[in-house]
């Protein structure tokens, strides 16, 4: 669906893979097969495909954790950049007080409901999902990894 027809909320904003997943899945079935080579006699290839589904999953799977750290690491940037414009100069300290998960559910808030956010987050702790619940006006991300 076109970005402009489609929006963002919280319930709606959650982002699946659908490569990985589907690279997981096939990782299945195969190591099934090469499960039956073995007890077929076939060692060898059971033992090399085996040992080739390991490494995709592997693959994957980092993949996925370096991926994910990465977006974290350009949203903290983003975002802390966002809140020196945002916040009046005398509370920039605040920013060192957030914490990644915070300020990743935080990206998602208006610019004027922000800095009101960042309170709330710090004083009363707030966690991503609290964060994301309480925006009024969402901002979408259309560009997630």
């Amino acid at each position: 669906m076109a970005e402009s027809v489609k929006t963002q909320s919280f319930e709606s904003h959650a982002h699946r893979p659908t490569l990985t997943v589907a690279a997981g899945l096939c990782a299945g079935p195969a190591l099934v097969f090469f499960a039956q080579l073995w007890f077929h006699g076939q060692h060898h290839i059971a033992v090399a495909g085996v040992l080739l589904s390991l490494s995709v999953i592997c693959l994957i799977s980092i993949s996925r954790v370096y991926t994910t750290a990465l977006h974290n690491r350009i949203i903290r940037l983003e975002m802390r950049v966002r809140l020196m414009d945002l916040l009046p100069r005398d509370q920039h300290q605040k920013i060192s007080q957030l914490t990644t998960p915070q300020l990743v559910g935080l990206r998602f808030a208006s610019d004027p409901e922000l800095p009101a956010l960042v309170d709330r987050a710090i004083t009363e702790r707030l966690s991503r999902d609290d964060i994301k619940r309480a925006i009024k006006n969402w901002v979408a991300d259309w560009e997630r990894t």
